[in-house]
């Protein structure tokens, strides 16, 4: 089998390490914080190291700090973006460098350049269409990694949300849940909360690591074109 090492996983390690970083930060500054001796109501003034000011009741600095998704919230959808972005990549070594055919991605623009093809393609069109592409060009499917499809779709899906600032499952994202899951496999209600808690934060960036692995392993197997 062959290993190629996409710059992805570089930018995808960063990001776990500044993860790390920002957990260990917040959790002595909620130990400090947690720790005021303060029993005003009144609004407290808070500084941040570069001078910037703002007014805040100290229960409200505190509830936002001790919720424990609002980290991974923000971090999540990075996550996502890599492995769009390792998507399009593959994309274009599989057409340019491997013989694949435009054919092979369904959808994808026959005349634009390859880059521009591809990038419009991944943006454009659901993970479970584009994933299901590269996968089968190494004769693999949602079943060479852990988490498969519903997994998959689930991650894009908290993400998508989570980026338009949607707390709760709407109708649509249950019908991408629906669509990609199986009879015995649960589904959440309409209206339900979005949770992403460390553990659920850490199950999704598992499904999504190993997806890019297959998807990495399926191009980089291929023979190259002459």
């Amino acid at each position: 089998m062959a290993w190629v090492r996409y710059e992805m996983w570089d930018r995808w390690r960063d990001l776990t390490r500044f993860r790390f970083a920002s957990e260990m930060a917040l959790a002595s500054y909620r130990t400090y914080v947690n720790g005021f001796p303060v029993t005003s109501t009144a609004p407290l003034v808070m500084t941040d190291p570069a001078g910037s000011a703002f007014k805040c009741d100290l229960a409200d600095f505190t509830a936002v700090l001790n919720d424990d998704q609002q980290l991974y919230r923000v971090l999540f959808p990075s996550y996502v973006a890599l492995v769009e972005d390792l998507g399009r990549e593959l994309v274009e070594t599989a057409y340019a460098k491997k013989g694949a055919q435009r054919t092979a991605f369904a959808g994808i623009d026959a005349t634009a350049p390859i880059d521009q093809a591809a990038e419009y393609w991944i943006t454009g069109t659901p993970v479970e269409a584009w994933g299901a592409a590269l996968l089968k060009l190494g004769n693999r499917g949602w079943s060479s990694f852990k988490g498969g499809r519903r997994g998959v779709v689930e991650a894009v899906t908290v993400r998508n949300l989570c980026a338009h600032g949607i707390p709760v499952y709407n109708q649509k994202a249950l019908n991408q849940l629906a669509a990609a899951s199986t009879p015995s496999q649960k589904l959440p209600v309409l209206g339900d909360p979005i949770v992403l808690d460390r553990a659920t934060f850490s199950r999704h960036v598992a499904t999504l690591r190993g997806f890019a692995r297959s998807l990495a392993d399926s191009v980089a197997n291929l023979p190259d074109v002459p």
